[in-house]
């Protein structure tokens, strides 16, 4: 298994007709971080690829979230970084003393959110 820190820079869009898209303010935006445990097969070259990233999201924001919330808002990422642990860095457990939630991916892609005891 391999551990990492996922932090997200996020703002909500709202419709535009006018522009046919999503319009956001980045100066108002959030950054929070979540850790995670996922199968040695989800890094490579030290990043999680697009595709997983994407099961990431819509767990965290919802399968439809791309396509928008009900109140013609939508959430944009408008920036993600993964910090892979070392071993060394797993051994000390730094999840244990955060307020950061934290994340289990199994083999076939299901996320579930857990305590620190359990991850």
């Amino acid at each position: 298994m391999k551990y990492f820190r996922m932090t997200i820079t996020d703002t909500l869009g709202f419709w535009d007709d006018y522009l046919s898209t999503y319009t956001f303010n980045p100066s108002n935006s959030k950054t929070f971080s979540s850790w995670y445990r996922v199968p040695d097969d989800w890094i490579s070259d030290g990043e999680v690829n697009d595709e997983r990233r994407e099961t990431l999201f819509r767990y965290l924001y919802g399968k439809t979230w791309r396509m928008g919330n009900g109140d013609g808002s939508q959430y944009i990422v408008l920036e993600s970084k993964i910090d892979l642990l070392t071993s060394a860095e797993v051994e000390q457990h730094p999840w244990s003393t955060t307020k950061e939630s934290r994340y289990i991916v199994d083999e076939a892609g299901a996320v579930t959110r857990v305590e620190a005891a359990a991850f």
